[in-house]
């Protein structure tokens, strides 16, 4: 087996094949010189035209001479006949601009050749001559490339293969070194993001913190605890029902102070006057209408409804607790004044509004990286299939078996 690096492989390989098809290739070389000669022919022709021109057409025909000579020229400078890199595609190339040329000379001749044809018939035959023997040598290429040239031109092919292992060999390095950045831009963020969490802890381990979330949690179970003994919101609900339809006339009913309550209970009382006028007023005319039997409830609902509107009004603890909220409140202010003052709110605010821009810098990242790493090693696996695909070809067209080395400039 020989090892060959991969950027030294198609020099290697085009000498390989040129050894090893050296007959087809010498066989082709001595085409090639055969229609380069036509071609050269095709010009001297040109000058054979302006040479009979002189003095025999007038001035205006011997311009268009002259110009029939140089587009012509032209045309056959444009054709490229391979001289190194001698492969199939570039005789493919080469048999189409000869058939581009002709139909260009041609046109070119329609329009030039009766301007002068009567004077110059003998040029004018040469040149049909010449193109006729250029045609032929065409047709011979082109004969000789679909019976003689198919397995040079399969083994050839292969060639073609190798930019994508370069373009992958490129690709892989860049995943790489993108892999590398993303890692490190990671690992910064980390240690940032947990240089800012141990921010946060010691700000919030300051004992106003801890007062304010004692006090916060106090006066959410105390909410709780009230929230607990309106059980007769359902009640309730129902009468404002009535009263809206204008089904139920009850005098004393504060319409605008029961829209209120139902939607926010423990702040309507916090509100209120001491005594909670409103509130036992709205309990009390409740009891007559449950009492009555005018909301039409089952009696089970309706005779726990009465027992909790009772309770109430027998144990006279709303009022203590609607004035423990609004203690609570008070000091929970108190507190939050004091951590205004010395600055302890603003700055957890920036370091949560950092945190919570890093943790979305870091999910971003991690994606990036989940997404480059999955590049990676899609790239590598293509390109170790690519590889194998390569070297089995190489077997299969020079009966030898290859490895192709690949470095990464890591």
């Amino acid at each position: 087996m020989i090892e060959i690096l991969l950027e030294e492989f198609e020099d290697y390989y085009k000498e390989r094949l040129d050894s090893q098809f050296f007959k087809i290739k010498k066989a082709v070389k001595k085409q090639l010189t055969d229609i380069n000669e036509s071609l050269l022919e095709i010009k001297v022709c040109t000058d054979h035209f302006i040479e009979a021109g002189e003095g025999k057409i007038d001035e205006k025909a011997l311009k268009s001479l002259h110009l029939f000579s140089d587009k012509i020229r032209k045309e056959i400078d444009e054709v490229g006949v391979p001289e190194e890199d001698i492969t199939y595609d570039a005789m493919y190339n080469l048999l189409n601009s000869i058939k581009k040329l002709f139909t260009n000379i041609n046109d070119i001749a329609k329009k030039s050749v009766p301007k002068f044809q009567k004077e110059l018939q003998a040029e004018i035959k040469e040149l049909s001559y010449i193109t006729r023997k250029l045609g032929n040598k065409q047709k011979a290429l082109d004969e000789f490339l679909r019976k003689k040239y198919m397995d040079v031109k399969d083994a050839e092919y292969l060639l073609k293969k190798l930019p994508k292992l370069f373009t992958l060999k490129d690709n892989i390095e860049h995943s790489k070194s993108d892999l590398e950045n993303f890692e490190k831009e990671l690992e910064e963020r980390k240690k940032e993001q947990e240089k800012l969490t141990q921010t946060l802890i010691k700000i919030e381990k300051n004992e106003l913190f801890a007062e304010l979330d004692q006090l916060e949690a106090k006066l959410a179970r105390l909410r709780m605890d009230i929230n607990n003994k309106f059980g007769f919101k359902k009640a309730l609900k129902k009468l404002k029902f009535e009263l809206d339809k204008n089904t139920m006339h009850i005098p004393n009913v504060n319409i605008y102070f029961l829209k209120d309550f139902l939607k926010n209970p423990i702040n309507t009382l916090v509100n209120e006057s001491r005594e909670l006028p409103k509130f036992s007023a709205l309990l009390i005319q409740l009891r007559h209408v449950l009492e009555d039997n005018k909301l039409n409830l089952k009696s089970d609902v309706k005779d726990k409804t009465i027992h909790q509107i009772n309770t109430i009004f027998d144990e006279k603890v709303i009022q203590n607790e609607i004035d423990n909220i609004k203690t609570l409140r008070s000091e929970i202010d108190d507190i939050k004044k004091k951590i205004e003052h010395e600055g302890l709110a603003v700055k957890r605010d920036e370091i949560k509004n950092k945190i919570s821009l890093n943790t979305v810098k870091l999910e971003r990242l991690e994606n990036d990286l989940d997404r480059k790493n999955k590049d990676y090693l899609r790239y590598l696996s293509s390109l170790k299939d690519e590889r194998e695909g390569i070297q089995k070809s190489i077997k299969d067209h020079t009966n030898q078996e290859v490895k192709l080395n690949i470095t990464f400039n890591f």
